[in-house]
């Protein structure tokens, strides 16, 4: 009986404290790093399907005045022509890029589409007047974190928001 007492007693094989709380730590520091990359990787892929939207808007939208230019573009001598002409960079378009929670509409993400002044170009070389028109679109947007909420300036941190410039041209239709 005494060998089965003293056998219980010895320090072979067994967890003391101070193993117990350093191997807690090296899990519970493992854990926090592969949190902190999983958070970090899903912004960057919500940032990512935001840029591919903007893409797509900024697309559209260029697709929508080559349409006008090649349709329903207003004469020179129309009162229109030169509202159309002039661009709207200085009052840009609103749009919805993304919205984040559906049952709230403060946290949505806003984008600001606008086109530079439409330039007819002409080609020495045809001799036909107006050969194409370039069009230029802008579409920009604050991300989440870039814009402080109780800010009405529209303006990240940086004084710079996330932009992407989209040219393309068309030409007029000989109808």
């Amino acid at each position: 009986m005494n060998t089965k007492l003293s056998k219980w007693r010895e320090e072979e094989g067994g967890i003391d404290f101070v193993q117990l709380v350093i191997g807690l730590l090296i899990i519970s520091i493992a854990a926090v790093g592969t949190f902190q990359s999983l958070f970090w990787g899903y912004e960057q892929l919500d940032f990512q399907m935001r840029y591919r939207k903007a893409i797509s808007i900024a697309r559209s939208y260029a697709e929508y005045w080559q349409g006008r230019i090649h349709t329903d573009f207003p004469e020179p001598t129309a009162p229109s022509f030169r509202a159309i002409k002039a661009g709207n960079l200085a009052h840009p378009l609103e749009v919805l890029l993304d919205e984040r929670d559906p049952l709230k509409s403060d946290d949505d993400i806003m984008c600001k589409i606008s086109y530079a002044p439409l330039n007819a170009v002409d080609l020495i070389t045809t001799g036909e007047g107006i050969d194409y028109w370039t069009i230029r679109v802008r579409v920009t947007w604050f991300e989440p974190t870039d814009n402080p909420r109780d800010s009405d300036i529209y303006e990240d941190r940086n004084g710079k928001p996330h932009e992407i410039e989209f040219y393309t041209a068309m030409n007029p239709a000989t109808l």
